[in-house]
């Protein structure tokens, strides 16, 4: 008999394939669903999309105790770190390094080509593992690689210390029995495999996904990724695990997922994951309306703040939410805040470093005749720092009088601004990634404001370089 472990994709997938993400809610509710169901790996989006998923990321790790909580990574380094980070306190943490390995995907994703990804692979995995356990290697669209170079990189990836393979028809469009020669074949180029767990993600386009896993059971595969949501493609939790039900015991095949009240939990699932309206629009979450127009449950203290941020799903601490109410505030002058918003404010303060610096005031002046200036003030110890300074557009010219107040020039090594909500009023998410000795350092600032959000998100990525190198 055959004991086969199942990893759910489908937070992971959903933020592919949904043009309006879950909810912080749903995504839970989701993640505790698959929990009960025992599925033993749950895995999520990237850690770096938003900091909203990152804080999703923190609060599942406290939550989970049976799952495996595994989260994706590529080739950066930064990246890698900061995805551990997030996972500090998941009791079974695991690093998946997805990869592509076809032709056409290496130089798509990373414009990179096989001499050249090959050493950063076994570098990678090494790094990876220097920092987790449990290590992953997904080559993705494994089938349409070129059979010797994907030989390769699986045995570099096994000798670097990936304990877990994943092979992928990313297109779904092998047959059963063609996927079985597949396997066997690297089975054959790679006798390494054996002394790993070698796991299989089929997207089902043919229809055919269940009859392929169960090909790639009897060929040696171990894992299976299957999705519980609705058009994801990959094939459905609830048809393998009904298959396994079904004909388990004469196939020789079995799973620790319970399918008691299997129907009804994939029922829930498939309606968190996939309800729409008529547009196409993802139905919204109950936390952005009360029905009366103002977007939320009435908040005018700190407390209903707290009892809200509590109602979807987020514990945070004295501190985070005295800051998250000043900035609630902010916020609230312009614009009707909703729960998004919140979310964004959340993941912008909570686990972060202490401030050491902290935004009290700043004017921007900015035109096609003058040029821009920047006037902005800090805090510190209850003293009061401020400068002006001119620059190259609003935010050039606010850095560069951040900088006049910290006494010290930061490499700007990424600089990104993003909508949190829709419309005119949209609250601003800004991402700044800072070098310091060699380091890198990455801030995020919440507001109306563009250059509000980003002043924030620089001071953001400061004050991690000041706390680290103790100077504060």
């Amino acid at each position: 008999m055959h004991n086969i472990k199942i990893a759910d994709t489908t937070l992971r997938e959903s933020e592919q394939v949904h043009s309006s993400k879950l909810s912080f809610k749903e995504k839970l509710e989701t993640a505790k669903l698959l929990e009960k169901l025992q599925v033993d790996i749950i895995e999520t989006g990237a850690a770096n999309n938003s900091p909203a998923d990152a804080a999703f990321i923190r609060t599942l790790a406290t939550t989970l105790n049976h799952s495996i909580l595994s989260v994706p990574v590529s080739l950066d380094k930064a990246v890698i770190e900061s995805t551990r980070a997030t996972l500090s306190k998941a009791k079974k943490p695991r690093l998946n390094l997805i990869i592509p390995t076809s032709t056409v995907g290496m130089e798509y994703q990373y414009n990179l080509k096989a001499e050249k990804l090959l050493p950063m692979v076994s570098d990678i995995v090494s790094f990876c593992l220097s920092l987790c356990p449990d290590v992953e290697f997904t080559a993705e669209d494994s089938v349409r690689s070129e059979p010797a170079f994907l030989a390769v990189v699986l045995k570099a990836a096994i000798s670097a210390g990936a304990g877990t393979i994943t092979l992928c028809d990313s297109v779904g469009e092998l047959l059963p029995g063609e996927l079985s020669v597949f396997i066997s074949k690297v089975y054959e180029m790679v006798p390494e495999l054996r002394d790993v767990t070698l796991a299989l993600h089929c997207k089902d386009n043919l229809g055919l996904a269940s009859a392929a896993a169960i090909n790639g059971i009897n060929s040696g595969v171990r894992l299976i990724k299957v999705s519980s949501g609705t058009g994801l493609g990959t094939l459905s939790l609830e048809q393998f695990l009904n298959v396994l039900k079904v004909r388990g015991d004469t196939l020789g095949i079995s799973s620790g997922v319970s399918t008691v009240a299997l129907q009804r939990t994939c029922a829930r699932l498939a309606t968190l994951t996939g309800a729409s309206d008529r547009s196409g629009r993802k139905n919204s979450d109950p936390s952005e309306s009360n029905g009366n127009g103002t977007g939320l449950p009435e908040i005018k203290t700190i407390d209903h703040l707290r009892n809200f941020i509590s109602s979807i799903g987020y514990d945070i601490s004295d501190d985070d939410i005295e800051r998250i109410y000043t900035q609630f505030q902010d916020i609230a002058r312009s614009k009707t805040v909703v729960g998004r918003d919140i979310e964004a404010l959340v993941a912008e303060t909570a686990g972060q470093v202490p401030p050491v610096y902290q935004l009290k005031n700043y004017v921007i002046n900015s035109g096609n005749a003058i040029a821009a200036t920047a006037y902005i003030e800090f805090t510190k110890d209850d003293t009061i720092y401020n400068a002006l300074s001119a620059g190259d557009g609003p935010i050039d010219a606010a850095f560069k009088a951040a900088e006049q107040i910290f006494g010290t020039h930061y490499e700007l090594e990424e600089f990104q601004i993003n909508a949190v909500t829709g419309g005119i009023d949209a609250t601003g998410d800004a991402l700044v990634k800072l070098r310091h000795d060699g380091k890198l350092y990455s801030g995020r600032g919440v507001s109306t404001d563009i250059v509000g959000a980003s002043i924030r998100a620089y001071i953001s990525a400061v004050n991690k370089i000041v706390y680290e190198s103790g100077t504060h």
